[in-house]
């Protein structure tokens, strides 16, 4: 009876070598949007059309440019002269948390944020909006040419929006922006802050914790450098008297500058639970201990992402409500924070072609390696079947003829059907691929051989391996969604690749490592502690083709 466990983390195979391993990817089936639209992972070509126009336009800020840019300089202008914690010029600035409301009543708060931006070399901004007038599970993007603003269109970075929609995080659908404004609203502070940039646009509706999780790692995970921004757009609590809304909001951007996740699901959970009960205690602090953000998603997201940055902290830039702003603290108001979120370390310098490092996910092959890679792997498995013959042109790419590690993982219809790999860069790159898709089929015991009338329902993906390197203290050194483990303890040995601790929810090191034992064929929980076992981490550059969904 064999196993059939998701992951692709530790089938032991000692095959060619002791680092040669047939693993399976925990890979749940992918959250169906109930919809009018469609999953799509990735689009087959360039869209040609127009860019998608601008929803708030002369409602949430100016639709004339001139006033627009006026506003915005005047908010930028203000807050530089505003006393107040600034983040230093050199620091290397993960993201921000921004609010979303009128310009009139949140742009001030929000121009503490962007001004930070300012200088800076930012080559894309991943922007993470609320949506506020439809409900719908898988955060949703937009692949349009571009986002067009009163200020001018906005480049929208399809080689991104493609990788967050394969990693299946996220599904391609236009539709969920329409009439939305929290995400289009920091746009043209954008414009001004940064000049040219790119956009990754993303809605999300459900602040889902295991699905922000599962995104935060697939934007970690396609956007290493530090040239991507993210911007999580938010407003705090909404028509509270202002004692009440102070209180609360003081307790979200604790939360948030901590990056407390779990806080912030708990605060939310007792507003939604009190509601109007809320009051404010002899301390200052709301009683319960609630707190209200319209874009939790968005900043769980942001949050789960700054996690996995050891050192990352964040930063209150100003926190005011719309009755500081327009003077009347009398009526019932809308709270704004302003948060930062900064590096400890660098992350990965953007330029030139960068070898993947211990405990990165370098994302050093473009769109076009990726695709070729791919093809590799469907070719042979193709020809295979065909003629017997797995001869493939040498690619062009001297990246691809390099010495690679990697696993391949082959799906069916969303489950795994078979995953092997090579732990060391024993062979190009291409070779390794091609090889590895033909062992998956072929020579993962767990499962019967693939047969060629499988083929078209087949789903390939390839994780491209950084270098191993030792671990020396496990709850130190590795970081869950970053790092993906080896382990070696006697004659057992197994590793997991880094997206699945994500993927199974296992959101501390001692569980992850509990788990990789028992699939190590090592019962007792902890067997990494001992003094003989031998842990080294990676990481792993993930991307896939689309799923398959009839004949190709």
């Amino acid at each position: 009876m064999r196993e059939r466990s998701g992951w692709c983390g530790v089938w032991i195979l000692i095959m060619l070598s002791p680092l040669f391993v047939a693993a399976s990817c925990e890979r749940g089936a992918a959250t169906q949007d109930p919809g009018p639209v469609a999953p799509v992972a990735a689009p087959a070509a360039e869209p040609v059309g127009e860019p998608f126009p601008a929803q708030v336009a002369g409602q949430f800020y100016p639709a004339r440019p001139e006033a627009l840019r006026a506003m915005i300089a005047g908010h930028l202008a203000e807050a530089d002269k505003t006393a107040g914690v600034k983040v230093p010029a050199g620091a290397d600035i993960l993201g921000v948390v921004v609010p979303h409301a009128g310009y009139p009543y949140s742009g001030p708060v929000a121009a503490h944020a962007f001004a930070a931006l300012r200088g800076r070399e930012l080559r894309r901004v991943v922007v993470l909006g609320p949506a506020h007038r439809r409900r719908f599970p898988v955060p949703a993007l937009l692949d349009a040419p571009a986002y067009q603003t009163p200020l001018g269109p906005i480049p929208i970075d399809r080689d991104g929006v493609r990788a967050l929609a394969a990693s299946g995080t996220a599904q391609v659908a236009p539709d969920r922006f329409l009439e939305e404004h929290a995400l289009e609203v920091e746009l043209p502070f954008l414009q001004v802050a940064l000049g040219d940039f790119q956009l990754v646009p993303v809605m999300v509706s459900e602040p889902d914790r295991p699905a922000m999780q599962r995104l935060a790692a697939a934007i970690q995970a396609a956007f290493p450098g530090r040239d991507t921004l993210v911007v999580a757009s938010t407003d705090l609590s909404h028509d509270y008297p202002y004692e009440v809304a102070v209180a609360m909001d003081a307790l979200a951007m604790r939360l948030v500058t901590a990056l407390d996740a779990d806080g912030l699901v708990a605060g939310d959970g007792r507003f939604r639970r009190a509601g109007e009960a809320i009051r404010v205690g002899q301390d200052g602090a709301p009683e319960p201990a609630a707190c209200q953000l319209c874009g939790l998603g968005p900043v769980l997201a942001l949050v789960e992402l700054a996690r996995l940055h050891p050192g990352a902290a964040g930063v209150l830039l100003d926190r005011r409500t719309s009755g500081d702003v327009v003077g009347d603290t009398r009526s019932r108001i809308v709270g704004y924070g302003a948060v930062a979120i900064q590096l400890a370390s660098p992350r990965p310098a953007p330029t030139g072609v960068k070898a993947q490092g211990p405990g990165t996910t370098g994302d050093f092959l473009s769109a076009e390696e990726k695709a070729a890679l791919l093809g590799v792997a469907r070719q042979a498995l193709e020809r295979h079947f065909a003629t017997g013959s797995v001869d493939l042109p040498v690619p062009a790419s001297e990246k691809l003829r390099a010495p690679g590690a990697a696993f391949v993982t082959l799906k069916k219809h969303g489950e795994l059907r078979g995953c092997i790999g090579h732990m060391e860069p024993t062979s190009p790159l291409w070779e390794m691929i091609r090889d590895r898709a033909l062992d998956a089929a072929l020579n993962d015991n767990r499962f019967p051989q693939v047969t060629r009338a499988e083929l078209a329902e087949l789903r390939i993906e390839i994780s491209v391996l950084s270098p191993r390197v030792p671990v020396k203290s496990p709850e130190a050194d590795i970081v869950i969604g970053r790092d993906g483990v080896w382990l070696e303890l006697g004659p057992h040995r197994g590793v997991f690749l880094p997206q699945v601790p994500v993927e199974q929810g296992w959101d501390t090191v001692p569980v992850y490592l509990d788990n990789l034992c028992r699939k190590a064929h090592v019962p007792e929980r902890g067997c990494w502690r001992r003094p003989e076992a031998v842990l080294q981490r990676f990481s792993a550059l993930v991307f896939g083709e689309e799923e398959a969904t009839g004949p190709r």
